[in-house]
């Protein structure tokens, strides 16, 4: 990984309330996190979705929780989201523009999925946010595996996707919009979108009781996984955001 602060690029969505001029952190929603030297963040559609709404029903704002001073400090302070775009569907994918502009070592480019190529992210889970005195304290966590299984449309039983990536680590909420990223260079493969599981009946045992009813016991197999879906559907991409750019250029201007 890159010396570079990994809270300065990847952060957390968050709702906050406006106490004079002072952000009041409330709630982390979702992750975000930044590509190229312009600005840009990517996230889940889904994360503004859930926090727009919300705020508007808590009377909050939505924001990014990053660091001062253009990343070169330390201290915490709030950007507000007022500017993104929805990519095309299926993707659960969202580009925002602000006036935070981090370093960060994530970069797109060409590259080719195989089964178990190792990948990591990072992120803002639920299960590690503290609040103290009326404080929220945001822990990141990180996590490293491999790419399970490459998968297309018809692939995912739950939902519409494009084709995506099953990964052998489970995203937990809040994990969601986190950079899915190669091992080695950190080329960014994938935008992190939940996790599923499936069940598999095993073994089912039927019998009929003397008074009538019916008794059925089955063993099931439960398995889970974390899910991404593949970048590579929107790195010619022009959002309306972008200038004429394509998501490609963006990240490498």
């Amino acid at each position: 990984m890159s010396g570079i602060f990994l809270q300065s690029y990847v952060v957390p969505v968050c709702l906050y309330r406006d106490e004079d001029g002072i952000a009041d952190l409330r709630k982390a929603v979702g992750t975000a996190f930044f590509i190229g030297r312009m600005g840009f963040y990517l996230t889940a559609r889904h994360v503004l979705e859930q926090a727009f709404a919300e705020a508007k029903t808590a009377g909050m704002h939505v924001g990014l929780n990053v660091k001062a001073e253009g990343a070169r400090s330390l201290e915490n302070r709030v950007v507000a989201i007022h500017l993104f775009e929805n990519a095309p569907q299926p993707f659960d994918v969202a580009v925002g523009l602000s006036n935070y502009i981090p370093e960060t070592p994530i970069t797109l480019g060409p590259f080719e999925p195989t089964v178990w190529q190792e990948v990591a992210t990072m992120g803002y889970p639920a299960s590690t946010h503290v609040m103290e005195n009326e404080a929220l304290w945001i822990n990141m966590r990180a996590q490293r595996g491999y790419v399970q299984r490459p998968t297309v449309p018809r692939d995912m039983h739950v939902g519409s996707h494009p084709n995506g990536f099953e990964l052998s680590f489970l995203l937990s909420p809040g994990m969601s919009g986190c950079p899915i990223f190669t091992v080695e260079n950190e080329t960014l493969i994938g935008i992190g979108v939940g996790s599923y599981k499936s069940e598999l009946v095993e073994d089912q045992f039927t019998e009929v009781q003397d008074n009538g009813q019916t008794y059925t016991e089955q063993r099931v197999r439960i398995e889970q996984y974390g899910f991404a879906h593949d970048i590579r559907g929107l790195h010619f991409w022009k959002a309306g955001i972008f200038g004429g750019l394509t998501l490609l250029e963006i990240a490498s201007a």
